[in-house]
């Protein structure tokens, strides 16, 4: 084989290269576009799908698959041929607030339903029941102006119509009281079984998983060795969990549990329980949505309102506190065909849910509304999304909170009092940094108050008031 000299061969390359270069003057050739991902627009052939959101009320993040948890292989299953966004905040710890937020996409403080009951507008002595204003868009409402049919199988109490949930809906279940899946399911999938032809939104949710639902094991089945008090049933739960609140006797006071590492150990057995319980209900009405080959011919959502706590903060339940065990929550939606399904990363909130439905729908979305479409993002584009939470639980609390750039900032409006924390290197909260990095503390604080100020709230009404707490939960 022959081999040119160095020389030669540098100045044959050069040539190459220059040959290969585009005049002085004329534009670069194009690069090659990169492959196109899904568009999640389904306008088109908006009124041929459905859509279905499914609730699993309190149910924790970190108990799913993708969470680290294995007690829900049938959630599991349908991760994997949806869209699953593994860092999604609830805005509230607790049901009323946070559902309320995901149906009108509002802040609980700009939707106003912030609590169960309110100071009588008569000027009555008694407090009433709080509900979502009339001129508060509610967005399952919006769908069934345009021809959506809007059915709801829930568990009530929290979710009740009574609250202004079911505005829109030919269908509202609420009768009983933190029913849960294995009571709201066979109407739901009843339902669907006579009407799988008809052009619709439901709604199902359940209290599988919340302290107030029973479960179907006892805990001498659950864990044979223990010897301690703890029953699992709903009216120990609620008693420990008022004896908790109790704790509250002046503003700024945290909530308190009052049991054992041990005791709690078996709380979180029994939740875990109810977990598997709640999963198996749902994958009895994913399969009869297939069955019905409902689920390519829908936008389905799982998600939850909030999480529950054992103790990691010490407090039994959900509400008086605003950890990330109550406000990480599971949110997946599976689009037709399980199109673009993949785990996103990035923060998102759960009042995010509907705005997303609407735009891949191609459906204009109310005005004066805080979520946003998530379809941007998947799309590679850069959204804001803002992460806030927010509690006034019964009156017991108010709490806010602000996450950027994993740096998280608990207000306790009550007092003043701050913690910061970073959810990068300290995920259980455990270490206040408030004091070691005051600047962030600053920021964060100011954030708070700027949103606060934006829904027409002073955040030092709140400062050292005494106010009568709710008992009724």
């Amino acid at each position: 084989m022959r081999v040119l000299p160095f020389a030669l061969t540098a100045l044959l390359f050069a040539a190459a290269c220059a040959a290969e270069e585009p005049p002085a003057g004329a534009s670069p050739a194009a690069k090659p576009s990169a492959p196109k991902g899904p568009s999640f627009d389904y306008a088109a052939r908006a009124s041929a799908l459905n859509v279905i959101v499914v609730s699993m009320d309190a149910l924790r993040f970190d108990h799913t698959g993708l969470g680290g948890g294995t007690f829900t292989p049938n959630l599991d299953a349908f991760q994997k041929e949806a869209v699953a966004f593994s860092n999604a905040t609830s805005p509230a710890p607790w049901t009323v607030p946070a559902h309320m937020a995901i149906f009108t996409a509002r802040w609980p403080s700009h939707h106003g339903v912030v609590n169960k009951l309110v100071p009588d507008p008569a000027g009555g002595k008694e407090l009433v029941l709080d509900r979502l204003k009339d001129t508060i868009p509610l967005l399952p409402e919006e769908l069934s102006k345009q021809g959506w049919e809007a059915v709801a199988f829930t568990g009530g109490a929290g979710i009740s119509g009574k609250f202004g949930y079911n505005r829109g809906f030919t269908t509202y279940l609420d009768d009983k009281v933190f029913a849960g899946m294995d009571y709201s399911g066979p109407p739901a999938m009843e339902w669907l079984s006579a009407n799988a032809d008809h052009h619709f939104l439901m709604f199902f949710h359940g209290y599988d998983v919340h302290g107030q639902h029973p479960m179907t094991k006892t805990v001498a089945e659950l864990a044979p060795d223990y010897q301690g008090t703890i029953d699992g049933s709903i009216e120990q739960q609620a008693k420990l969990r008022e004896a908790g609140l109790a704790a509250i006797v002046k503003p700024g006071d945290p909530a308190k549990g009052d049991i054992s590492p041990e005791d709690a150990a078996i709380l979180l057995k029994v939740y875990q329980q109810k977990v598997r319980e709640a999963d198996e209900r749902l994958g009895l009405f994913f399969a009869r949505v297939r069955e019905l080959g409902l689920m390519d011919k829908s936008l389905v959502v799982v998600l939850a309102d909030h999480g529950e706590e054992f103790m990691e903060h010490g407090y039994l339940d959900h509400g008086a506190t605003i950890c990330e065990h109550q406000l990480h929550v599971p949110l997946m939606i599976r689009f037709p065909g399980g199109e673009g399904a993949r785990v996103v990363d990035t923060p998102v909130r759960t009042l995010d849910t509907f705005p997303t439905l609407f735009d891949a729908l191609g459906v204009a979305p109310p005005p004066d509304i805080d979520g946003k479409s998530l379809l941007p993002l998947l799309r590679g584009e850069q959204v804001d999304l803002p992460i806030y939470a927010e509690s006034d639980y019964r009156l017991f609390v108010h709490l806010r909170a602000r996450t950027r750039d994993g740096k998280k900032l608990i207000l306790d409006l009550a007092d003043g009092q701050k913690q910061l924390h970073d959810l990068g290197a300290d995920p259980q909260e455990s270490t206040d940094l408030s004091e070691t990095d005051p600047r962030t503390a600053y920021e964060l604080e100011q954030d708070i108050r700027t949103w606060m100020g934006g829904m027409n709230t002073d955040p030092n009404r709140y400062l050292g008031v005494a106010e009568e707490h709710i008992t009724v939960f």
